[in-house]
């Protein structure tokens, strides 16, 4: 590196004395640092050398830069082509820039409990919702201690959020049975399907079994919903700070307590609090034409910034993509972040934005983050070219604990961006996806094309806490996107989903080549629909549930999938949608280690397959890997792979190049959920009027068909559901409903209250799901009504009476 022009010491003086800023006197109490200055010596030195040719570089000597606001790059702050600023980590030495407040001198301190009075907190100046000790995230006190409760039943919205989202449930009594000191303070964390929602509690209706939130989740759609059987967790539950490591912060009071891990002192154990919001923001002007450019930070590392729940909670429909990056850039052009860490942040680490064109992050570590790694791009089309990010290179980086906070957070998204290669990453412990790429839903415009992603080592993904996830998940037309040399293994969604390479709705004119998935939930690939994609010469192995799926039948052809290995091990080859001819494979080996595979699917043998046009010239046979229960998909001499034309891939190709920075380890924010079977309760009270139920799965036709909540009469209490069907419906069975148990063992009760017009039919069915069946179930207690009279599993037993209410009892 040239030599510098400028050093800079934590905790130093406030002024300049000459182009060397040398620290007077050392501060070690309270937030304080020099880099302002520094800015504003590069630029006066910028304006004595117009014509400088040689880059202007300040060095930061090592140590903690604890930041009184947020370091704020203009046009003005930006280097040339020839002469580009540098912000250097000084040789052999580590500078920390922090957003967070050291705090020091607690005023109750036991070995087992410290507390510390904050006046800013108290005084409503200051809240904090993390907490970071001796270098390592703590959490606040949840319940239950351990896994997740379950919501008993879903309710509507309250009137004021009636055309918004949902803010209420019903709960099971023996989960909510404490009585909360300070329940505004509690946050209540529910998880949907993909994303979870980070909400505030409102109130606890004890007689009714009622939760309700400040604010209503985002959306009203059903994935959106708290509905019967979803998990949710209470956190910053003062009456569950019981276990070492746990925090709580009383903002009445401004009392922050903690319980210290053994081991830890008050006197000598680093607690850091955070305060700002952003650590870093390289602020262009899009509408002017003024960028930020060529401006790079190397072996920096930045930590600690704050992010708190709003009043009215917080709802988000994927990926965390609302959320913005401890580092955050807008019209940037050129820059680079090198060699450098983000650690203990609250949302992303890095945000290239609108603008952003031509910038790098290179051999980073970006770990312990609230939400996911780096963000490239919109999550709308600009109007304007120039404002439309592209051109980004993520290379030889680690991003690992991620979702800290914000468990849908992602590893890499990229929204509208063309134009980037995400190359030689590993990309580790997340709750959700680990590289997404579009957010256009369907086959409109898109301008997230022509990205490449290759060599990427992706493991340890979902880990049971949220669902519909990939390795590598695309979303929207993509031409140019190449998804090649990736390695992906280890992804578990809590229900359906986890694929290794997930192309979604709309993919279109995307080509995934030499990639290996294994050890995957579901399976290594899946579509759920797209247009001509090309799949070859990748290896798909060991996935739980299947190792090829498809979901929906499209008229035109959906992907080409040749050349590849399929290897199962007691699951099918092929499975969902196979319906159709809008899909081509040919070409591929195929083998299941539990023993040779009749057929591609259950019920489907091979001659059945190839009559219908598919997998011509494709093989049965063993691979021969090495060893694939170790995760060595290398092929042994001999291997029948070379009969389809499979070139062995270049596993050397995949993964960081170099090592990344040693960090402590970080604890997981979320446990692996699992099912349970749960009771239904449902009596309507709380559903408003013309709504269907929550908790079951309603078919209608329209309004010709419809379950609907009413209370033209009702059983008990005010309301019912009423089943309608008009003279000119288009399908027999409907409206029809349904809920899910998940009971597999013991004896059930089902109990329920009909009343019946003259004439009525309806139908009561138990079912249980039986793949590879047609039709995919089997039927155990069945009552019928037809002409008043009551039948059970064909046998007439007795008339009913029309217009009283009957309770009936399997």
């Amino acid at each position: 590196m040239a030599k510098p022009d400028f050093v800079v010491s934590p905790g130093g003086d406030d002024h300049w004395s000459g182009r060397l800023a040398r620290p007077n006197r050392a501060r070690s109490d309270g937030p304080f640092a020099t880099l302002p200055r520094a800015q504003q010596a590069v630029r006066e030195l910028k304006a004595s050398q117009p014509k400088r040719a040689k880059p202007i570089v300040v060095l930061l000597r090592g140590g903690t830069y604890f930041l009184d606001e947020t370091l704020v790059f203009k046009p003005e702050d930006s280097g040339t082509a020839k002469a580009p600023v540098i912000y250097a980590a000084s040789p052999k030495e580590q500078p920390l820039i922090s957003g967070g407040v050291r705090l020091v001198g607690w005023d109750k301190a036991t070995p087992d409990r410290w507390t510390l009075k904050i006046p800013e907190v108290a005084s409503g100046r200051w809240n904090f919702t993390q907490l970071f000790v001796n270098g390592q995230r703590r959490f606040r006190p949840r319940l239950p201690k351990e896994g997740y409760f379950f919501i008993a039943g879903g309710l509507s919205p309250s009137p004021q959020w009636r055309s918004k989202g949902y803010d209420r449930f019903r709960y099971f009594p023996e989960d909510l049975s404490l009585k909360f000191s300070h329940p505004e303070e509690i946050e209540v964390l529910c998880f949907h399907i993909w994303s979870m929602s980070r909400m505030r509690l409102k109130s606890i209706d004890q007689l009714r079994r009622l939760l309700t939130l400040t604010g209503p989740t985002r959306y009203l759609a059903y994935w959106m919903s708290l509905s019967r059987g979803r998990r949710y967790i209470l956190e910053n539950v003062r009456e569950a700070l019981k276990e070492p490591g746990q925090w709580h912060l009383d903002r009445p009071t401004g009392t922050l307590t903690y319980l210290p891990l053994p081991g830890e002192k008050p006197g000598s154990a680093e607690v850091i609090a955070p305060r700002l919001a952003r650590l870093v923001e390289l602020k262009g002007d899009v509408a002017d034409r003024r960028w930020v450019q060529y401006l790079t930070f190397k072996g920096i590392r930045f930590a600690h910034t704050n992010w708190t729940t709003p009043p009215e909670g917080y709802s988000f429909q994927q990926a965390e993509a609302a959320l913005d990056g401890a580092i955050a850039a807008e019209g940037a052009r050129h820059c680079a972040i090198e060699d450098c860490a983000v650690t203990h942040v609250a949302n992303y680490a890095i945000e290239w934005g609108a603008g952003c064109k031509h910038n790098r992050v290179e051999h980073c570590t970006l770990a312990d983050l609230g939400a996911g790694g780096v963000k490239i791009g919109t999550m709308s089309i600009p109007e304007d070219p120039e404002a439309l990010a592209s051109h980004h290179t993520i290379r030889h980086s680690t991003i690992a604990h991620a979702g800290r906070m914000h468990p849908a957070g992602i590893g890499i998204w990229i929204g509208h961006s063309p134009h980037n290669v995400i190359e030689r990453n590993d990309i580790f412990d997340l709750y959700y996806t680990s590289i997404s790429v579009g957010w256009s839903w369907g086959y409109g415009r898109s301008e997230a094309h022509h990205n490449l992603i290759l060599g990427n080592h992706l493991h340890t993904i979902g880990q049971g806490v949220l669902s519909d996830m990939g390795g590598i998940y695309t979303l929207g037309v993509s031409p140019g996107l190449i998804l090649r040399n990736n390695v992906i293994h280890d992804v578990q969604s809590y229900d359906y989903g986890g694929w290794g390479i997930y192309f979604d709705e709309g993919t279109t004119g995307a080509l995934a080549e030499h990639n290996l998935t294994y050890r995957i939930k579901e399976c290594g690939f899946h579509q759920h629909y797209g247009k001509e994609n090309t799949v070859r010469n990748n290896i798909f192995a060991l996935g739980q549930e299947m190792q090829l799926a498809r979901s929906r039948a499209e008229d035109h052809l959906s992907f080409r999938l040749t050349n590849n290995i399929v290897y199962a091990d007691g699951a099918p080859l092929l499975g969902r949608n196979w319906s159709g001819s809008g899909f081509a494979l040919d070409s591929n080996l195929y083998w299941d280690a539990a023993g040779e595979p009749s057929g591609p699917m259950a019920n489907v043998t091979w001659e059945q397959w190839k009559a219908r046009g598919q997998d011509a010239k494709s093989q049965i046979a063993d691979p021969l890997f090495k060893n694939p229960s170790r995760g060595d998909f290398r092929l042994k001499r001999g291997s029948p792979a070379s009969k389809i034309g499979f070139k062995p891939i270049d596993f050397s190709l995949s993964g960081r190049k170099g090592k990344a920075a040693s960090l402590p380890p970080v604890p997981a924010a979320y446990p692996p959920g699992r099912h349970i079977p749960l009771g239904i309760f449902e009596d309507f009270e709380e559903t408003a009027m013309g709504e269907k139920s929550l908790d079951a799965s309603t078919h209608e036709d329209n309004d010709r068909a419809t379950a609907r909540a009413t209370d033209e009469a009702a059983a008990s209490g005010r309301r019912s559901l009423k089943f309608v069907k008009t003279k000119d419906y288009k399908h027999d069975f409907n409206p029809h409903m349904y809920y899910e148990t998940e009971f597999t063992s013991g004896v059930l009760v089902g109990r329920f209250a009909l009343r019946l017009t003259p004439g009525s039919r309806f139908l009561h069915e138990w079912r249980d799901v039986f793949p590879g069946q047609d039709p995919g179930y089997r039927a155990g207690p069945a009552l019928y009504v037809e002409r008043d009279m009551l039948s059970a599993n064909g046998n007439q037993l007795i008339p009913l009476p029309a217009r009283k209410w009957v309770l009936i009892e399997i």
